[in-house]
């Protein structure tokens, strides 16, 4: 159980930090190198689940989409 915690405690960590920015703060489309920049402990992996259509760009609906859907953290 201790191990579990300290697996979601650690999860939180870099997680939550990582896409926590507002949308006002970026211009769209956000590319990926855009967005590594953006969110330097973010990885591929995090870009493509903000990129839901796959296209290789963030619109601002979809950085909007995964705010609202707790994807991304309101605070920085």
């Amino acid at each position: 159980m201790q191990k579990l915690a300290i697996a979601a405690f650690a999860l939180t960590l870099i997680a939550g930090p990582v896409l926590a920015q507002d949308a006002t703060e970026h211009e769209f489309p956000m590319t990926m190198t855009d967005f590594m920049m953006a969110y330097p402990d973010a990885s591929p992996d995090d870009f493509d689940m903000v990129d839901a259509d796959g296209d290789g760009e963030i619109t601002e609906e979809e950085f909007n989409v995964a705010r609202d859907s707790g994807l991304i953290g309101d605070d920085a």
